[in-house]
């Protein structure tokens, strides 16, 4: 299957001029109670067994509203029209829920949806056939590609790295091969720890395409290799 890397969008005639187009709440919204949207910050590895209040956040004032709602939280946490929840619940997507989310524009409120989703596939890849490169997250510094033989090295040589050079270097995969055991019918999915990438497959990109869904923009996965 054919993947694509998603990216929001960061187009003004769609996303207005203010990105991301959420990164605050409503006035009033507790942001500390024990089921606000920060509660779900520790829930890295599974879900809360409560809903979470999300009622409301708060749209930029240059902001538009689109289907896909760029949001200053965390990328573990999408906020979605309707429209877009309807889209994706028909595809094969990694661990996830769906949480309704009032989204307020102007004092007027959109129901919308918080999809967060739980997704670690850093066992499924074949790190002795996958490059590396450590980076410098300060000045975008890259090395050249080099090779690891299992997750364990991967983790070792990351932990040295940082231990000699700071908190803001590390590994990233370059050219990164998903092993056989890998669930290939996967349409949405994080890797995690070694890429930051979001990925979507060609038949779910097409399907948000063709109906019309605006706030997410796709470029070819070139850097991954999904083997049948």
């Amino acid at each position: 299957m054919k993947y694509f890397i998603m990216d929001e969008s960061l187009n003004e005639k769609i996303i207005g001029s203010d990105f991301p187009q959420v990164h605050k709440f409503i006035k009033g919204y507790d942001e500390d109670a024990s089921n606000a949207l920060f509660s779900l910050y520790k829930y890295k590895t599974t879900f809360p067994d409560y809903t979470p209040n999300l009622d409301g956040v708060k749209l930029a004032g240059y902001a538009k509203l689109t289907d896909f709602i760029s949001n200053g939280f965390s990328n573990r946490l999408r906020i979605m029209s309707p429209r877009a929840k309807a889209v994706l619940g028909q595809y094969n997507l990694c661990s996830h829920r769906f949480y309704p989310l009032g989204l307020y524009k102007r004092k007027i409120r959109h129901d919308y949806f918080l999809f967060h989703i739980v997704s670690d596939y850093s066992d499924f890849v074949d790190y002795e056939r996958t490059s590396f490169q450590e980076y410098d997250l300060i000045s975008g510094y890259k090395s050249e590609s080099f090779f690891v033989h299992s997750k364990k090295e991967f983790w070792e040589k990351r932990d040295a790295i940082e231990a000699e050079k700071g908190i803001s270097w590390g590994i990233w995969g370059d050219k990164i091969v998903m092993s056989k055991g890998f669930d290939h019918e996967l349409d949405f999915f994080v890797i995690s720890i070694l890429d930051g990438n979001t990925y979507v497959s060609e038949r779910l990109k097409n399907a948000i395409e063709t109906a019309g869904l605006t706030g997410w923009e796709f470029t070819p996965a070139t850097n991954l290799i999904v083997e049948d």
